[in-house]
C-alpha cells in the first residue's frame, strides 16, 4: 500500500496550547511548520525568492504561491511560450517531484471573476480555461453598458455561471481538467480545484461540490496521483454567517482531503470596525487547531493572509501566504501616481512603511538601518536614488523578516511560551489582532 502524498507528523515537544509546529510532507518535500509562503507575481520576485533560499537557506521559507493569471510572467520561459491547447492535452506529463526544490502551489484565484481588479488579465491569459475567459469577456462587455444596477448584475451573472458549472457535468469536468493540467505543467505539488468565490450559501454549496468532484477526478490526471486540496475562497463577511461557517467547519473535519486552503479576500481584522469578525475568526482558529491536532493527516493553509500572517501561523495554519505588499494591490481605489519605491516591511510595527517614513527612521538612527535581519546587516545603508536596488533589498528583507517570525513561533512553542505572540502583537501596530489569538 502506497503512502499518502501528504503526511503530517506531530511531536509532543512542539505543541503549546493552540499552537503547534509539525512536519508537513507534501509530494516528497518536507516543511517545518509554520511556514511562510510568498505569493510571487513576476519572474523578478521569483528570482529574489530563489536568491534568499540559495544564500541563506531559510528553513521556514520553503513554499511559494503563484496565481493562475501570473503563471505566464512568473514561471519558466518554456511555459510562457505555451498555449492552452498544448497545456490541456492528455499527453503524459513529467511531474516527478524534486526534493531539493521548494513547494509550489498554483492558486486558481477565480475571485477575479467577481472583482474588477485583474479581471481583464483573467480574460486574456491562456492559462485559464476558455470557459472562464469567455465569461469574463462577456461580463466586461455587458457591465460596461450599464449605468446602474452593476452590483446586482455582477452577483446574478457570477451565480448563474457557477450554477451552470454545478449542473452541467461536461462543463464542470472541462473546467477541472483545464485547471489541473495547467497546474501539473507548472509542476505544482498539490492540485488546487477551481472553485467559486463564495458570496452566498448557494455558492458555498457549489464550492463544496467542486472540491469533491475535483478530488475524485484528480487521480486520473497525474501519473503519481497528485493530492488534491479543498479550497474555500470567500468574502470576509462570511465570518458573520454562523450557518455558513458551521457548514465549512463540519465539512473540513470529515473531508477526505488532508489539506484545506482558505482565503478571506481583503481581510483586515485590525480594523476597529471588525470586532465581530475578530471574535468569529478566533473561534475559527480554535476549531481548526483542534481538528489539526486530533484528526490524522490534517493541515491548513491561509492564502492572502495580509495583516493576519503572524497570528494565523501562531494558532492553526501550517502555511500562511501574502504578496510582498500584504496583498494590497487589489484595494487601490484611485489613480494617484504610484512611487517606483515599494513600501517596506517594518518588523517592529508589523506593517508596511512608505519610503519617506522608512528614511525618517533611518535618519534617527545615524543613517543606518536598525533591522537585524541578515540582508540589512550586510547592506546597512539605503540606496535612496536607485529604486531597483531599493526594491530588491526591501523584498529580500521582507522574506527574511517573515521567516524570522515563523522561527520565533517555533521557538516559543518549544519553550512553552504561550505569551510570546500576544506580547509581540501588543507592541506592534496590530494590537487589535491580540483579540484573535486563542488563549
Amino acid at each position: 500500500m502506497s503512502l499518502p502524498q501528504i503526511q503530517v507528523t506531530h511531536y509532543s515537544h512542539r505543541k503549546c496550547k493552540f499552537s503547534e509546529s509539525a512536519d508537513l510532507k507534501i509530494n516528497g518535500k518536507t516543511l517545518v511548520t509554520p511556514t511562510f509562503a510568498p505569493r510571487l507575481k513576476n519572474d523578478g520576485e521569483l528570482k529574489v525568492y530563489h536568491t534568499i533560499r540559495r544564500e541563506y537557506a531559510p528553513r521556514q521559507l520553503s513554499t511559494y504561491i503563484v496565481r493562475l493569471l501570473d503563471i505566464g510572467r512568473t514561471l519558466h520561459s518554456d511555459l510562457k511560450r505555451s498555449v492552452l491547447p498544448s497545456l490541456i492535452s492528455q499527453m503524459a506529463l513529467d511531474t516527478s517531484p524534486q526534493s531539493e526544490e521548494p513547494l509550489l502551489l498554483i492558486d486558481p484565484a477565480l475571485e477575479y471573476m467577481y472583482y474588477g481588479a485583474n479581471m481583464e488579465r483573467l480574460a486574456k491569459t491562456p492559462f485559464v480555461s476558455s470557459a472562464i475567459r469567455q465569461y469574463v469577456s462577456e461580463f466586461i462587455e455587458k457591465s460596461g453598458k450599464l449605468e446602474e444596477g452593476k452590483q446586482l448584475f455582477r452577483d446574478a451573472t457570477h451565480t448563474n455561471f457557477w450554477t451552470c458549472i454545478y449542473e452541467d457535468a461536461n462543463k464542470r469536468m472541462k473546467l477541472i481538467r483545464d485547471t489541473f493540467n495547467v497546474e501539473l505543467r507548472s509542476r505544482a505539488d498539490v492540485l488546487i480545484p477551481p472553485v467559486p468565490f463564495i458570496t452566498s450559501p448557494h455558492l458555498l454549496e457549489v464550492a463544496i461540490y467542486m472540491n469533491e468532484k475535483s478530488r475524485a477526478f484528480s487521480s486520473a490526471l497525474s501519473q503519481d496521483k497528485r493530492e488534491c486540496s479543498d479550497y474555500f475562497s470567500m468574502k470576509p463577511s462570511i465570518l458573520r454567517n454562523e450557518r455558513m461557517m458551521s457548514t465549512i467547519k463540519e465539512y473540513v473535519s470529515t473531508s477526505e482531503s488532508p489539506l484545506t486552503i482558505f482565503k478571506f479576500k481583503n481581510l483586515n481584522l485590525n480594523d476597529e470596525n471588525m470586532a465581530i469578525e475578530r471574535k468569529e475568526f478566533k473561534d475559527f482558529l480554535i476549531e481548526l487547531s483542534l481538528i489539526a491536532q486530533h484528526v490524522e493527516n490534517k493541515a491548513f493553509m491561509l492564502f492572502e493572509a495580509g495583516n493576519q500572517v503572524f497570528p494565523a501561523a501562531l494558532s492553526s495554519f501550517a502555511v500562511v501566504s501574502t504578496g510582498f505588499n500584504l496583498d494590497r494591490e487589489d484595494r487601490r481605489k484611485d489613480q494617484k501616481e504610484i512611487s517606483p519605491f515599494m513600501n517596506r516591511y517594518d518588523p517592529w510595527t508589523m506593517t508596511m512603511q512608505s519610503k519617506d517614513t522608512f528614511l525618517k527612521t533611518v535618519e534617527n538612527n545615524d543613517n543606518l538601518i536598525s533591522c537585524h535581519c541578515r540582508v540589512c546587516k550586510e547592506n546597512p545603508t539605503v540606496p535612496i536614488h536607485d529604486f531597483i536596488e531599493y526594491n530588491r533589498l526591501a523584498k529580500e528583507h521582507y522574506l527574511l523578516s517573515r521567516e524570522q517570525e515563523m522561527n520565533e513561533i517555533l521557538t516559543a512553542i518549544e519553550k512553552q511560551d504561550a505569551l510570546m505572540g500576544f506580547e509581540k502583537l501588543q507592541r506592534s501596530a496590530l494590537k487589535n489582532l491580540t483579540e484573535i489569538i486563542p488563549r
